[in-house]
């Protein structure tokens, strides 16, 4: 669902701007869906430099400095598009096959650095044709030899980029991967300077989807290559393929992206520069976008409520959307946790019971939705909302209701033959980040536990990532915060973090049945089918076993200022795309 609020002073411009839009928005080249619209260092309040007075954005007929100013939680410091990085970043400086475009009326996939494409009758071999005009940030061309090249490097065992899994269903490529076949026997190739070949195994009605996402963009092997082990940890030794490129960074503070002159579409990109400030505090930020210091503002909490006031009286406008990730608590599989109690599901069930998600959200945020399935409503299949609520009943059975809790903790304690009582019990809760609404919500979920089952709750919240990876790796926690943003519109992104092997970061559960079951969906077309095995999954995960606790769905709410025209956020693309944005009216 997507919502564009403005004032009524310019609500007659918007609707024939979004007319024209629509007009264009999909064409022989696409293919759309309804779907719903990802480090880290903070910054204090005094130390954000704003640059509104070095403005050098190049301004147009009416005075008005083609110039965007945004805001990033914080920066990250990952800028190979094999392993994903910054996600939001990558999709607005680098392009791949298709690009994620979105508005009020959802998203929409189009040929970016392919002009066309040719499917087999078999729906097996798939043949890119690529833009000609298409060039890197320097000049050169961008060739089939660097989506080979990137699509490979992608499956090289040496790098164990996580979403190499995505293109496991290419030809050769999972024996690459796993070390019984050769490269050359990898079903990906360069054609000619144009022409990019990829053959599957096994039909995949997902696959054309995964293109828009950053592990299958091209690299240039002989930067790549130069670089060596510094490729995607130092932001000068990249160029971009997409409408534009990095050209400042001060370390947790300033970001600055320039447009691309050789981006083949660089004719239709408007804005000159853009701005991101590594801004944790929503009230910094706040303060910046009342001044006009930011473009936009994604709210929360109190802050929702005040500028829809400002929205309704013609200040601002808005644009709410929904957006493909849930918010999990994960728990500690292998040794059972800091308190040792982690693989007993009535004890995981206690835990994922205790709290009250409708309150939580409301009282913390303001905002997002409730989650009782695994898999994001924006999520779509056959041009529908993907809904499913497997844990809703147990959940309405037990929510409120501490008596009823705590039995159901002290049997899973008797099954475990643990003869502790709860409060001697401690359940160590571990994450990682500092902004003041995820500690609320943490603080939230701590004394939710602590109140309805009688035990403790030590939450260890570190805001250095190597030492949380350090503190994953040595086991020591029981509960973990964690959550998936898909990567693609399909409901198997959200099943497949949990098959064995494949993500280290979900508390290492391990279910044989749960394995083989995921694997039936590998060349199976039927929707009816496929949406079968969807509920059968997600009956076995989040009830039979509760490897996981689904807390809410994400959405985003951004305020926008009204001289801002054109602002896009896509689902699986960049989550603030500017590549259509210009600015009009600043100056008037």
């Amino acid at each position: 669902m997507r919502k564009m609020k403005k004032g009524l002073s310019i609500l007659l411009a918007a609707m024939l701007l979004l007319g024209m839009l629509a007009a264009c928005a999909t064409n022989d080249e696409g293919f759309s869906s309804a779907a719903g619209s990802s480090s880290s260092s903070k910054v204090s309040e005094t130390s954000v430099e704003t640059g509104a007075e070095e403005s050098s954005g190049t301004g147009d007929a009416s005075g008005d400095v083609q110039e965007l100013n945004l805001r990033a939680k914080a920066f990250g410091n990952n800028y190979d598009v094999q392993d994903m990085g910054w996600r939001w970043m990558m999709a607005a400086c680098y392009e791949g096959l298709y690009r994620n475009l979105a508005d009020e009326n959802g998203d929409t996939f189009e040929l970016a650095g392919a002009e066309s494409v040719d499917i087999s009758d078999d729906g097996l071999t798939y043949t890119f044709h690529l833009r000609e005009d298409a060039k890197w940030s320097d000049g050169v061309a961008v060739t089939a030899k660097d989506y080979e090249y990137g699509w490979k490097r992608l499956l090289d065992p040496q790098y164990g980029y996580h979403y190499s899994a995505f293109i496991f269903n290419v030809a050769g490529a999972k024996d690459y991967y796993d070390g019984k076949g050769g490269i050359d026997d990898v079903a990906i190739a360069a054609v000619d300077d144009y022409t990019f070949e990829v053959k599957l195994v096994l039909p995949d009605p997902s696959f054309t989807y995964k293109l828009v996402a950053t592990p299958l963009y091209p690299t240039r092997e002989d930067l790549a290559t130069a670089a060596g082990d510094n490729w995607g940890k130092d932001w000068t030794l990249c160029v971009y393929n997409g409408p534009y490129a990095m050209s400042e960074l001060l370390e947790d503070n300033k970001m600055v992206w320039t447009k691309n002159e050789h981006y083949w579409n660089a004719d239709n990109v408007r804005l000159e520069k853009i701005n991101w400030f590594a801004i944790s505090e929503d009230a910094t930020a706040a303060t910046m976008f009342e001044n006009g210091q930011l473009d936009v503002f994604d709210a929360s909490g109190d802050y929702i409520a005040k500028y829809n006031q400002d929205v309704e009286a013609g200040k601002y406008y808005s644009l709410e959307t929904d957006y493909p990730g849930t918010v999990l608590l994960s728990f500690e599989f292998e040794k059972g946790g800091t308190s040792g109690l982690m693989q007993n599901v009535k004890i995981r069930k206690a835990l994922a019971y205790a709290m009250n998600k409708e309150e939580m959200v409301d009282a913390v945020y303001g905002r997002y939705t409730p989650a009782y399935g695994l898999v994001s409503p924006a999520i779509t299949v056959d041009g529908k909302s993907y809904t499913s609520e497997p844990v809703k009943a147990e959940y309405d059975e037990y929510v409120g209701n501490t008596e009823k809790l705590q039995e159901l903790f002290k049997e899973g304690l008797a099954e475990l033959g643990d003869t502790r009582e709860p409060q001697d019990i401690t359940i160590t809760f571990l994450s990682y980040g500092s902004a003041t609404e995820d500690q609320t919500e943490r603080e939230y979920i701590q004394q939710s536990i602590e109140q309805n089952l009688d035990c403790k709750v030590e939450l260890n919240t570190v805001g250095d990532y190597n030492m949380y990876k350090a503190e994953y790796e040595a086991f020591n926690f029981d509960l973990l915060d964690s959550g998936w943003w898909s990567d693609y519109n399909d409901p198997q992104d959200f099943f497949h973090i949990f098959q064995t092997g494949i993500y280290d970061t979900y508390g290492l559960y391990s279910n044989v049945e749960y394995d083989a079951l995921l694997d039936t969906l590998n060349g199976e077309e039927d929707i009816d089918t496929r949406m079968e095995i969807f509920g059968q999954l997600e009956q076995m995960l989040l009830v039979d076993d509760c490897a996981c606790i689904p807390i809410y769905y994400s959405d985003k709410h951004y305020f926008i200022q009204n001289w801002v025209k054109d602002f896009h956020t896509s689902s699986f693309g960049a989550s603030q795309d500017p590549v259509m944005t210009y600015i009009e009216g600043k100056n008037a």
